[in-house]
């Protein structure tokens, strides 16, 4: 806890000068990593004066995470690290796009939204674009939690008359789209309890505002200080083969996701199953790729040093573990990745496949997102992600055009979509 401390008024400090100079200052690429002008990686590779990276807000576990390598890194003397705090997914993932941030912190199941451009990225100047995997540092699981002293005691419980505290952003309509599924209704129907961030959601349960948190880290410093208070909190135990008919309808809205149990973090989450899925960084296809491959470089050469600053990088951070998710990621993976890991002798003709199929995916969706956007347009439907007959518009669009699903694929199930023109 003094370390998480110590790194997080580290961080605040950091933050504080860094808004000194100006939060919306117009950047060069080579400030924040956008676009292909760095020299070559190697002995004669020069680092941008700093590195800009969006990530979630400061009470989080990724946030405590991120500031602890990052301090690393700065102690090399190579670059400066800037953090842009953004509790919306979509407006990290179009920072990035925009090349106004090098990398995001974020799921692959947040990327698989993307993807399908559901919710909030069904923007006019958002939607789908070529975004790529970097590294992990997380299973990201998540867990929902009640009151201690509250009548729910397990997730068959949970119904539409339950107050559920949620936030308005992309990732969390999986979360309602997810829950409703669950309970047999429509996601209207659902009595919602609505706030402004995602650290409120657990405070809405503690004062009685709500009575479930619709999702929350287990290691994250929200549930624990929910857990300090006087009722304390029960954890949800989203078991498949305790409840499997409840967890089928509920992971049937998020198929990139799985159920967990939970190995570490809060005591009342241990043992639990959660949901979740591969969190890391994410770039995008116009990168600096050559920065993404010295940044891959430096997590893989102290690997060690970040494993001993962040308690759940012990196991998560290593060249082991980025190889593991490489097997499963549905997300094409960063150029600057593949080169370092070809150059230690870690990738293979199975990753190439993998490769190109998840890049020819992301292009399937490109195309038919633009096309739709067109006809949509044309057809005089406003491009509002508030406008549910514009969602349902492109949701139609991409059944009528058969679009393959955006799920984990076995390398043999990739050779033969390939093998068959894919």
């Amino acid at each position: 806890m003094k370390k998480m401390l110590s790194l997080l008024l580290v961080g605040g400090m950091f933050l504080s000068l860094a808004a000194c100079g100006g939060g919306n200052e117009k950047t060069t690429p080579g400030q924040n990593g956008g676009g292909n002008t760095s020299q070559s990686a190697g002995s004669d590779f020069k680092w941008p004066n700093m590195v800009k990276l969006s990530i979630t807000g400061s009470g989080t576990t990724a946030y405590a995470g991120t500031l602890a390598w990052s301090n690393i890194l700065e102690g090399t003397g190579n670059t400066k690290v800037r953090l842009l705090p953004e509790d919306s997914n979509a407006t990290k993932f179009q920072r990035v796009r925009n090349g106004e941030t090098l990398m995001t912190y974020d799921t692959m199941g947040d990327v698989a939204t993307l993807i399908g451009a559901k919710f909030g990225y069904a923007t006019e100047t958002g939607g789908p674009y070529q975004a790529r995997w970097v590294w992990p540092d997380f299973a990201s699981n998540s867990v929902m939690f009640v009151r201690g002293d509250s009548k729910i005691e397990k997730p068959t419980d949970i119904t539409k008359d339950t107050p559920i505290a949620c936030t308005i952003d992309s990732a969390m309509e999986n979360v309602k789209a997810s829950l409703a599924a669950a309970a047999g209704v429509d996601v209207d129907e659902m009595n919602w309890v609505y706030c402004s961030s995602y650290g409120e959601m657990p405070k809405l349960v503690t004062t009685g505002a709500a009575e479930l948190c619709a999702y929350v880290t287990p290691t994250s410093s929200s549930i624990i200080e929910a857990s300090a208070a006087p009722q304390g909190i029960k954890v949800m135990d989203f078991n498949p083969e305790l409840y499997p008919e409840w967890c089928a309808a509920f992971q049937s809205k998020q198929p990139v996701y799985s159920f967990n149990k939970i190995g570490f973090g809060n005591e009342a989450a241990i043992g639990k199953h959660g949901w979740g899925s591969d969190g890391g960084w994410i770039t995008s296809e116009s990168a600096d790729q050559d920065l993404i491959y010295n940044l891959v470089k430096f997590f893989a050469e102290y690997q060690d040093e970040i494993q001993g600053s962040f308690d759940t990088y012990s196991y998560y951070w290593s060249v082991d573990y980025a190889r593991e998710v490489l097997d499963r990621t549905y997300v094409p993976v960063a150029e600057g990745t593949i080169r370092y890991f070809k150059e230690i002798g870690k990738w293979t003709e199975a990753d190439d496949a993998r490769q190109e199929y998840n890049i020819k995916l992301i292009d399937k969706y490109m195309t038919a997102y633009s096309d739709c956007i067109a006809q949509a347009h044309t057809d005089g439907v406003k491009i509002d992600t508030q406008n549910q007959d514009w969602l349902d518009y492109w949701e139609a669009y991409k059944e009528a055009q058969n679009l393959p699903p955006v799920v984990i694929m076995s390398d043999a199930e990739i050779a033969e979509a390939l093998a068959a023109g894919f």
